[in-house]
């Protein structure tokens, strides 16, 4: 059976014990939100980076057409768009992205060693479910959080148990404690629609920056977007795996949801 664990923030995890494990990346408020949207909206492949330096040099380096986005405990940086999934339009063809954040694209960084790595939100949670209980292998699933800038951030922790319920809709698996406290948390925040979220840490530091309405984008979007974003050599691209599955909802095209304002 396999086994799933989730780390609560980046700075707990050891990399190297993350070698033949599956791992997954979850910052919801705001960088793996964003990346699953840049993905929808046909911008792959991702780069996925530490500070805005680092950012920087890589741009000078890709010579395709890119858009560099980023922020720095939640401060905008000049000449990058914010990472805020609300400002991501459609790009008419494929074009990358350049990204660099306080705590999501760090953990990605952190969760680099892991055999297979995911990215997720409550977003696309379900799908990264599904991609996972599909896999042909007994890894051990680690679900780590990003967190706030060293602290513990509810969000990414409600984000984890999206995952944990729908794998255990699919099969059995072996839940560490805080697999099990996650998954609580994420069922008790889904039946009261997330209230709790429009009070957390992260947005209220939104807020304090002006981007107000960047939480009621994200949560309005639960389970409504189909990208699977996958780390492979360096990069984030859209897992085009098939996946089967029968959804009580269908997705409204990018077009539609463009024409409605969101």
């Amino acid at each position: 059976m396999r086994k799933v664990h989730v780390i609560t923030q980046k700075e707990a995890v050891a990399e190297e014990k993350l070698k033949g494990c599956t791992a997954v990346v979850i910052d919801v408020f705001l960088a793996t939100s964003t990346i699953a949207f840049l993905l929808e909206n046909n911008f792959e492949p991702i780069y996925a980076v530490k500070d805005s330096s680092q950012a920087i040099e890589l741009s000078k380096q890709y010579s395709e057409p890119h858009i560099l986005l980023g922020e720095t405990k939640g401060e905008s940086i000049h000449g990058f768009q914010y990472p805020d999934p609300c400002l991501i339009r459609l790009s008419d063809k494929k074009k990358a992205a350049i990204i660099c954040s306080t705590n999501g694209t760090i953990a990605i960084e952190k969760a680099s060693k892991a055999n297979v790595l995911f990215v997720s939100s409550l977003v696309n949670g379900h799908l990264i479910a599904e991609r996972i209980h599909l896999q042909q292998d007994n890894s051990s699933v680690v679900l780590v959080c990003s967190g706030n800038d060293d602290r513990f951030s509810m969000e990414d922790f409600i984000g984890a148990g999206q995952i944990i319920e729908h794998l255990l809709k699919k099969g059995d698996y072996e839940l560490s404690d805080s697999s099990k406290l996650a998954r609580e948390a994420y069922c008790h925040a889904d039946a009261a629609s997330f209230k709790e979220l429009y009070e957390c840490e992260t947005a209220h530091l939104l807020k304090h920056f002006d981007f107000t309405g960047s939480v009621e984008f994200v949560l309005r979007h639960h389970e409504k977007i189909d990208v699977v974003p996958l780390y492979t050599e360096g990069k984030i691209v859209n897992d085009h795996q098939k996946i089967n599955t029968r959804r009580s909802w269908r997705r409204r095209s990018i077009e539609e949801r463009t024409l409605d304002g969101d």
